[in-house]
């Protein structure tokens, strides 16, 4: 007799949410910290986070893990993280001109969103 065997969904196969730091994220994280009369130390304890890693945030040295990223703007009440929509509307274009076919590669959507990069220099 065979037994049941119960799939799992790859987590590969979940949908991974694109993002990206705004500008100065770091001093504004300062900013709001100081604000709210916070040390380092104390900020670090809050988050359950070494106070190195605080500081390397601060000095723009680090980029947060996009988990550690939402407890600071929840403590802060600041936003540090936005969606990147841009490449996406970039790629639909090309699907909505018919560009898009099948067997077309990630390769190729990369080396035209490269292209637009070096055209707004």
């Amino acid at each position: 007799m065979k037994k049941a065997v119960k799939s799992r969904k790859s987590l590969s196969r979940l949908p991974i949410e694109e993002f990206e730091y705004i500008e100065e994220f770091g001093k504004i994280i300062r900013e709001a910290r100081e604000k709210m009369g916070l040390t380092q130390e104390e900020f670090s304890k809050q988050l359950n986070e070494k106070v190195t890693i605080i500081r390397k945030i601060e000095a723009g040295e680090f980029n947060p893990p996009i988990e550690l990223a939402r407890k600071i703007e929840k403590l802060l009440k600041i936003k540090i993280i936005v969606p990147v929509e841009e490449d996406l509307e970039y790629i639909s274009k090309y699907i909505e001109k018919g560009e898009a076919v099948k067997g077309v590669s990630l390769g190729f959507f990369i080396k035209k969103m490269e292209e637009k990069d070096v055209k707004k220099q």
